[in-house]
């Protein structure tokens, strides 16, 4: 069956990241065909992403079955998999009109639409290819071009890991889609707009190609060069399992090693929010099953429901490789491949049954929730094309948003130390609120003092990881006072979070030390500052 790969986000969740119903997935093409089974075995060898083999199938059939109205749409799907959109498109009305629409199977008629849409919503796109080939990403034309450089670098580096991690690495060239906003997202997938913005779906890896919505289409933006490594997990794992991974396997992998593209030797970390439901989960008894997640996490009911389920899946693959090695995943891996069912292939490659695997997970999730939890930011869509989006609906306490409101009016006035009074005040009516303290550590900063600005935020920092502004301004800061180390950090870290914020390309542009890193941030920062 057709599987979705979603990434709704870490704290959410990248994450990303797959998404539809199976009642509303496009089923296998009809293989009633006057060459019988081989049609038929074209179409599984497309769903299995053995593309190689089923286009060598495919022009056999063709040579002795030209015109062919069920051959000819097994073309139209893997010329949509290849990413010819409109060619596609062509040949599947053939193949319609040759039958007649009212004849059609709606299964032919699904795809023909999906095809269509998805040729419409790129149509104007741009095209970057990869020195080496590798790697194709399309997108709309304008300041989306500042994400490419990320974008091919996150893609190279996570594709050095995974093919350590997964084996043999997948066959080129990997695409990769930016899309503008979740309205077209939806156009491109099988998922309403209600769906994305219920769970927070930004990305899915599906149709042999990952599926990005640009950070500016959500209020604070979203770890989007996470969800790229993310989404690329998704694929090297539909290679290897040739699409048999259920969906809590291939999303629990896919979060474990999202991060890994920065740094491969590094500790799989759970962000406080996903640990905190996590917690609350376990001790209330309130613990999806793995079955629940079928046959996506995009159409659970909450954002904090899919946040839950990435915490569980995540951690189980984590004290599943911890315990056995990656090695022993590699081997799950190939046995599904080979047509094992995934909980007998776990079970065997560790030496155990499944249920002691489940067992011994479970056990090590600590029972006690922290008194100070973070509390949760969802992930918001925007609603419209300003470029300002308002956070102050976001801030939880009532008096807290009052004074915050007063003092983003002030500074709109060009008044940043009554502004910063204005703030203090609606700190000290929500000491937790990163939204407030990133306000009032910019207008410290503006006011000339950036030590206070440091000392506003440096208490949120590691409750609210995914918080752009907090490592914007944090960056702008630690700059002013010399401390270049921790600028540079901090102001890429934004950059991964919300790439269209001028400012941190600007300063990052004075203080890497690459040469062609500082040239690529120096472009940015003209781009993004209409220079």
């Amino acid at each position: 069956m057709m599987r979705f790969k979603v990434h709704t986000g870490g704290g959410l969740l990248c994450w990303f990241v797959c998404a539809i119903a199976l009642s509303c997935a496009l089923p296998a093409p009809v293989h009633a065909t006057p060459s019988g089974k081989d049609v038929g075995r074209v179409a599984d060898l497309i769903e299995a992403l053995q593309l190689t083999e089923a286009n060598k199938l495919l022009s056999e059939l063709e040579a002795s079955f030209p015109e062919t109205a069920p051959i000819m749409f097994q073309r139209a799907l893997l010329t949509f998999y290849a990413g010819d959109y409109a060619a596609a498109v062509d040949i599947a009305d053939r193949a319609i009109a040759q039958i007649g629409e009212a004849q059609a199977p709606k299964s032919w008629l699904a795809t023909r639409d999906l095809v269509a849409s998805t040729l419409e919503a790129t149509r104007n796109y741009q095209h970057e290819v990869s020195p080496d080939g590798r790697y194709h990403i399309a997108y709309p034309s304008g300041e989306e071009r500042v994400l490419l450089p990320y974008a091919f670098d996150v893609l190279s580096s996570m594709d050095r890991v995974l093919r350590n991690v997964v084996g043999a690495p997948v066959p080129g060239p990997i695409r990769l889609e930016i899309y503008p906003s979740a309205s077209a997202l939806a156009q491109v997938s099988t998922l309403t707009l209600e769906q994305i913005e219920t769970s927070g779906t930004v990305a899915l890896c599906k149709w042999n190609r990952l599926m990005i919505t640009s950070p500016r289409a959500l209020v604070r933006g979203y770890p989007w060069v996470d969800t790229i490594a993310h989404e690329l997990t998704h694929l090297y794992l539909s290679f290897a399992t040739q699409e048999r991974a259920p969906v809590w396997l291939q999303e629990g992998t896919a979060k474990l090693l999202e991060r890994r593209w920065r740094d491969p030797a590094a500790a799989f970390e759970l962000d406080p929010t996903s640990r905190t439901l996590l917690l609350r989960a376990t001790r209330d008894g309130k613990l999806l099953t793995f079955d629940q997640l079928h046959p996506s996490i995009a159409l659970l009911p909450s954002q904090d429901d899919a946040t839950l389920a990435f915490a569980q899946v995540s951690t189980f693959m984590n004290t599943f490789v911890t315990t056995h090695g990656e090695r022993a995943l590699r081997d799950a891996f190939s046995q599904i491949g080979h047509g094992a069912d995934a909980r007998d292939a776990l079970g065997r490659a560790a030496s155990a049954r499944f249920a002691e695997l489940e067992r011994t997970w479970k056990a090590a999730l600590p029972k006690a929730v922290p008194a100070n939890a973070p509390r949760k930011l969802a992930r918001r869509f925007r609603s419209g094309s300003s470029d300002t989006p308002d956070e102050s609906q976001d801030v939880a306490v009532s008096e807290a948003r009052r004074f915050l409101r007063i003092g983003d009016l002030l500074w709109s006035r060009q008044h940043p130390r009554s502004a910063m009074l204005e703030y203090e005040k609606a700190q000290r009516a929500d000491a937790d609120d990163p939204i407030v303290a990133a306000r009032l550590a910019r207008s410290a900063l503006e006011a000339g003092d950036p030590a206070r600005s440091v000392a506003a935020l440096d208490p949120l920092l590691s409750r609210y990881p995914e918080h752009a502004p907090t490592h914007a301004v944090r960056g702008a800061a630690l700059h002013e006072l010399g401390r270049l180390p921790e600028a540079r950090s901090a102001l890429l870290e934004a950059v991964r979070i919300n790439p269209f914020d001028p400012d941190p390309h600007c300063r990052l542009s004075r203080i890497v030390e690459e040469p062609d890193a500082a040239a690529t941030e120096q472009r940015a920062c003209n781009t993004l500052s209409g220079r």
